[in-house]
């Protein structure tokens, strides 16, 4: 391929895919730079890979795997360094043993039916409840309405109340 077809095919690539990777980034870490940047990084390697002739059948698939594995290799790094911040800051992790056992059940009885809720369903959970996003702003992430996604939490909040028995 020659370098302005080259070009041609990276700029309709990004005008395509380009919101839909920095949404993914930004469900995928709730931090919006870091999704700027990890998407810009995205289509960076993508360059390079259209630049190196690498094969690819699917353009799309393509970018979201290089997305989900800088996403991947984020949390890799955040998780080791979080916990040396938090050391060196004078932390000290506490016997999860001593907690409080029918709390510990009643937690693992929710995560496990959160587990095996539709990813659709566990998606807008995780996001309201775990990342403490309203509707309004899950519904800007996953491109939707405040209303559908109310709608969407309501339905998997009863779910959840269903198979608790509450």
């Amino acid at each position: 391929m020659e370098q302005s077809s080259l070009k041609q095919s990276f700029l309709e690539a990004f005008d395509t895919y380009s919101d839909a990777i920095f949404r993914f980034c930004l469900v995928k870490t709730s931090n919006k730079e870091l999704a700027e940047d990890l998407t810009q990084e995205t289509f960076m390697r993508f360059w390079q890979a259209l630049r190196d002739k690498k094969p690819m059948s699917n353009e799309r698939s393509f970018l979201y795997t290089i997305a989900n594995n800088l996403v991947i290799d984020w949390y890799r790094k955040k998780k080791s360094a979080s916990l040396d911040v938090l050391e060196e800051g004078g932390y000290e992790a506490r016997d999860v043993q001593a907690e409080d056992p029918e709390r510990k059940a009643a937690i693992a009885e929710i995560l496990s039916v959160v587990a095996d809720m539709d990813e659709k369903d566990k998606e807008v959970l995780l996001l309201r409840f775990v990342e403490g996003l309203d509707p309004k702003d899950i519904a800007l992430v996953l491109n939707e309405s405040a209303n559908a996604v109310s709608v969407r939490i309501n339905r998997a909040l009863g779910k959840v109340k269903i198979e608790l028995h509450v």
